[in-house]
C-alpha cells in the first residue's frame, strides 16, 4: 500500500515534472518561433523594398537614357531648330516640358501640349549646376510652377562637336510616375511606401495602405517609437545605410523597413502592420498553457506550418519576380542574377553569351493567331532549356527574344549544336507556316574575347544582342559571333536611326534615275528605274548603310511612299509639259505591298487599260519579289504612271 501510494507519488510528481518541461519547452520554443518569425519577417520586408527599389531605380534610369539620346542628337542642331526639334521629341515620350538650356541657366521650355514657357531662370538650381559640371542630375520633388501636382527635374549635359559642354538639357517628369510605383499594392494594400531624404524627412507619400500622401512631415512621427530606436535610424540614414524599426500606433505594432536608392541622398521606406506579416497564431499561448501535455508537440507542429507558409510566400513571390508567366523559364532579372554570378565562380571557363530572335514570329502570329503563338513561344523555351548543361541558363527577355550562357568548348562546336536547334524548331513549324517559316537568329559572345575585368556581364549581353543584328540580315538561321567592328556598325547605324525621320522632312532623299536604252530601236531611253539617294549636307549616304537598316526598322515604307510621291510629281509634270511618257520604275519594299494604306494609294491611280496577265491595280505582270541575298532584298514593281 505505502509502495503503491509512492508510486502513485512519484507518477504525480513525474506528470507534473514531465508537464512542466514540456511548457517551459513549449514556451521556449515559441518565443524563438517569435523572434524567428519577426527576423523572416524583417527579410521579407527586404525583399518587397528591394523590388520597388529596383522598379524606381529603372524609371530613373530610363529617364536619363532617353535624355542622353536625345542631348546626343542636340549637340549638332543648329540653335533656331533646337525648340522645334524639342517638341517633336517631347510629343513621343511622358515628360510634362523639355528645354535646352544655356550655360547662363536661361531656358524656354516647350510643354508636351505645345506650350513655350520663355526665359525661365535655373542657374540657381543645384541640378542644373551639377549637370553642368558633365554630370547627370535629377532634382528635388517640387510643386509644378506651370500647373497642378508635382514635379522633379532630370538634367543631363549637351556636348558640342568639340566636346565642350554647349548646354543643359532640362526635362520635368511628374511626381505621378514615381508615385505609380510607390502605390503598388503590398501586402493585400495593408502596407505603404514611400521616398524619405537623409534626415527623415518624406520626399514623396503614396496613400496606399490607408496612409496620407503628401511631402509634409517625417518618419519619426508614425507612431510611438523609442528614443535609442530614433538615433539609431538617423545613424543607418546619415551612413547611407538599410534598416528595420518597429512602432506602435493606435496600439498596433508596425514593421518598417528602408533601402538607400542611389540618387538625391533618397531612401525607400515601406512600411506594413505587424497582423499582415504575422506567421505564428497567438492562440499557441493559450494552447501551452491549456494543454501541459501536448504543448511541445504543438509547438513543433505550429513551427512546421509557420516555415511552409513562409517557404510558400517566399516561393510565390520568387516565382513572380523570376520566372516568365508565359513559359514558365527564368526571366531577364533571375538570369542576370544567376548568369553574373556563374561567370564571376568560374573566371577560367569560357562562357558563350547569346541573345536570340525569332525570324518571322510577327508573321507568324498575325497568321494563326496570337494563341498558336504563345504555344510556338513555350515550344521554343521548352527546346532551349533541354540544351541546358549543369552550367547553362537561358530565359525569355522579352516577345520572342531569348537569352542565355553556357559553357564553350570552341565556336564551331557551338554553331553547330546550334543548327542542330535550328532543325527542330524549324521542323515542326513548317507543315504550319510555308511562307513564313520560324528561324532562329542567335548573336553571341564569347568571354575569351576581352581581357579580364574589362567587360561586365550587361555589357556582354549587350554585345551578343549587337551580333544579333547582324545574323537578323539573313533571311534563314543564322549564328554570328561578336566582332569590334559590329559594335561600330551598330554605333553607326544607330546615328543613321536618329537622323531619318528629320531627314525626310528636310527632303534629304533625292530621286537619281537610271535609265533603259532600247537598244533595238535606235538606243533610245525609253524608261528609267527609280533609285533612293541621301543628301547628308555635302556628302552621299551609300544606300547600303540605309537601306537594309530601314528594312529591319520599319522606315522604308515611309521612303516607300516618299519616293513613289516623287516619282509621279516628276512624271505629272513632265507630261504637263507636253513630254512623252516614260515607264518608270518604282522599287518598293514587300514591308510595303502589305500595307493597306499603300494599296489604297495605289487604288487611287489611273491606268490606261488592263492588259492580260496584269496583276491587281493594272501592274502588268508579275511582282518580283527579291529577298535578301538577290538584289536589295525588296519587290520590285514595274508599271506606266497616268495621273488622274
Amino acid at each position: 500500500m505505502f509502495s503503491s501510494s509512492e508510486q502513485i507519488k512519484r507518477t504525480f510528481a513525474m506528470g507534473l515534472l514531465i508537464g512542466g518541461v514540456f511548457l517551459v519547452c513549449g514556451l521556449i520554443l515559441l518565443r524563438q518561433v517569435s523572434s524567428q518569425n519577426e527576423r523572416e519577417n524583417a527579410l521579407y520586408l527586404y525583399d518587397t523594398v528591394n523590388q520597388l527599389r529596383t522598379l524606381l531605380q529603372r524609371q530613373i534610369a530610363l529617364d536619363f537614357q532617353t535624355l542622353h539620346g536625345v542631348a546626343i542628337s542636340l549637340g549638332h542642331v543648329p540653335e533656331k531648330e533646337i525648340l522645334p526639334a524639342l517638341k517633336e521629341v517631347n510629343d513621343n515620350n511622358a515628360f510634362l516640358r523639355m528645354g535646352l538650356a544655356g550655360r547662363d541657366g536661361r531656358v524656354d521650355l516647350v510643354d508636351i501640349g505645345g506650350e513655350l514657357r520663355r526665359g525661365v531662370n535655373l542657374s540657381g538650381e543645384p541640378f542644373f549646376q551639377e549637370a553642368l559640371a558633365g554630370r547627370a542630375a535629377l532634382s528635388e520633388v517640387r510643386d509644378n510652377s506651370f500647373g497642378p501636382g508635382a514635379v522633379a527635374y532630370c538634367a543631363v549635359p549637351v556636348h558640342d562637336s568639340d566636346g565642350g559642354i554647349r548646354g543643359v538639357l532640362v526635362a520635368a517628369n511628374p511626381a505621378d510616375v514615381f508615385l505609380n510605383i510607390l502605390g503598388i499594392s503590398l501586402f493585400d494594400n495593408r502596407g505603404a511606401s514611400s521616398l524619405i531624404d537623409g534626415s527623415g524627412a518624406y520626399v514623396l507619400r503614396s496613400t496606399a495602405g490607408g496612409t496620407a500622401g503628401g511631402r509634409e512631415g517625417d518618419i519619426f512621427h508614425l507612431g510611438s517609437l523609442e528614443d535609442t530606436t530614433r538615433e539609431q535610424v538617423l545613424e543607418n540614414l546619415q551612413k547611407n545605410q538599410r534598416g528595420v524599426f518597429f512602432y506602435t500606433t493606435e496600439g498596433e505594432k508596425h514593421f518598417a523597413a528602408y533601402e538607400p536608392l542611389g540618387v538625391n541622398n533618397w531612401f525607400l521606406l515601406c512600411t506594413v502592420p505587424a497582423a499582415a506579416l504575422s506567421l505564428a497564431p497567438n492562440a499557441l499561448w493559450l494552447s501551452v498553457c491549456v494543454i501541459i501535455g501536448l504543448a511541445l508537440l504543438l509547438s513543433f507542429f505550429l513551427l512546421w506550418r509557420v516555415r511552409s507558409i513562409s517557404n510558400r510566400y517566399r516561393g510565390e513571390l520568387e516565382r513572380l519576380a523570376f520566372v516568365d508567366p508565359l513559359t514558365g523559364v527564368r526571366n531577364v532579372n533571375r538570369f542576370k542574377m544567376d548568369a553574373a554570378g556563374l561567370v564571376r565562380r568560374n573566371p577560367d571557363m569560357v562562357f558563350a553569351v547569346w541573345y536570340a530572335d525569332i525570324k518571322n514570329f510577327k508573321f507568324y502570329n498575325e497568321m494563326f493567331g496570337y494563341e498558336m503563338g504563345d504555344k510556338e513561344l513555350v515550344r521554343i523555351a521548352g527546346l532551349l532549356t533541354d540544351c541546358d548543361g549543369p552550367l547553362a541558363i537561358c530565359c525569355r527577355v522579352s516577345a520572342d527574344k531569348f537569352a542565355g550562357i553556357r559553357p564553350m568548348r570552341s565556336r564551331e562546336e557551338f554553331t553547330r549544336e546550334f543548327q542542330e536547334l535550328c532543325k527542330r524548331i524549324e521542323g515542326d513549324t513548317a507543315r504550319l507556316s510555308r511562307a513564313f517559316p520560324l528561324a532562329l537568329h542567335v548573336g553571341v559572345y564569347s568571354t575569351d574575347t576581352a581581357q579580364a575585368g574589362e567587360v561586365s556581364f550587361m555589357d556582354m549581353v549587350n554585345r551578343a544582342n549587337i551580333a544579333l543584328r547582324a545574323a537578323k540580315e539573313g533571311n534563314s538561321a543564322a549564328c554570328v559571333f561578336y566582332s569590334e567592328d559590329m559594335r561600330g556598325l551598330a554605333l553607326r547605324q544607330l546615328d543613321i536611326e536618329s537622323r531619318m525621320e528629320a531627314a525626310l522632312k528636310g527632303d534629304q532623299f533625292k530621286l537619281y534615275f537610271q535609265p533603259k536604252v532600247d537598244i533595238q530601236n535606235g538606243n533610245r531611253i525609253h524608261g528609267a528605274e527609280v533609285l533612293a539617294r541621301w543628301h547628308d549636307g555635302d556628302r552621299l549616304v551609300p544606300p547600303c548603310d540605309f537601306i537594309p537598316l530601314f528594312e529591319r526598322n520599319g522606315f522604308i515604307i515611309q521612303l516607300d511612299r516618299y519616293m513613289f510621291s516623287r516619282a509621279c510629281a516628276w512624271l505629272q509634270r513632265r507630261i504637263r509639259e507636253g513630254r512623252p511618257t516614260l515607264n518608270i520604275a518604282v522599287n518598293v519594299s514587300r514591308l510595303s505591298l502589305m500595307q493597306e494604306l499603300l494599296q489604297q494609294h495605289q487604288g487611287a491611280l489611273r491606268y490606261p487599260r488592263r492588259p492580260a496577265g496584269a496583276g491587281m491595280y493594272g501592274i502588268p505582270g508579275p511582282v518580283r519579289r527579291a529577298f535578301p541575298g538577290d538584289g536589295a532584298g525588296v519587290a520590285e514593281a514595274r508599271f506606266p504612271l497616268f495621273l488622274g
